[in-house]
């Protein structure tokens, strides 16, 4: 019998977009569970206190990189290799960056404070991250197929989300011509396409 998947986090992409995206590259069926106002009374019981956490036939795993891991193993998108596989956990972990630094932004009050993060996002956080990022994959068949490999793991479905932040905080992107590129050929593939068609509208 095939596993059953609940997939729990808040009403947004966030850290589970990456298990979401894994889940329809995969075609397998989960529960897409979004916390609202519950928050505070299930946060106590939660392994590690914080969401996103994926149900495995009622095992409970928690942090969002270590269910994204999991979820590529099961679905044969973690690298053919364990070269591959540091290799792709390597660029996943980096794209990361480029939303840790933006959710900060995202959820400050003090306007002043929120404008100094967002000049320090765009002119050199984002930028920073993103060439190293854009070498990373130069460094694969010139940057004209996917991360790490010949075939698509979830380091490219992790960039696929991560390069939202910099894109909608209009970061200046024309000299990562080999990263927006790679962002159209993979939300090109049919199933990305598809998802991406039904992904509910969030405010992050």
């Amino acid at each position: 019998m095939a596993p059953k998947y609940t997939l729990t986090y808040f009403n947004g992409r966030g850290r589970a977009e990456i298990a979401r995206l894994i889940f329809a590259v995969a075609g397998v069926d989960y529960v897409d569970k979004r916390v609202e106002s519950e928050w505070p009374a299930i946060k106590q019981s939660l392994p590690w206190k914080s969401l996103p956490i994926l149900e495995v036939d009622g095992v409970v795993l928690g942090q969002s990189l270590a269910v994204s891991r999991f979820l590529a193993r099961e679905f044969g998108l973690q690298g053919k290799t364990n070269v591959e596989q540091a290799l792709v956990e390597s660029a996943a972990e980096a794209s990361i960056d480029l939303y840790g630094d933006y959710f900060p932004i995202l959820f400050e009050n003090d306007e002043k404070k929120k404008t100094e993060m967002t000049e320090k996002y765009v002119n050199q956080t984002a930028p920073a991250v993103l060439k190293n990022l854009e070498e990373f994959l130069s460094s694969n068949k010139n940057g004209d197929g996917f991360f790490v490999g010949q075939s698509l793991t979830w380091a490219d479905l992790s960039m696929l989300y991560a390069v939202d932040q910099p894109v909608s905080m209009k970061v200046e992107m024309s000299g990562f011509q080999k990263i927006m590129a790679h962002r159209k050929r993979i939300e090109s593939l049919p199933k990305i396409a598809e998802y991406l068609k039904i992904r509910p509208t969030t405010p992050f």
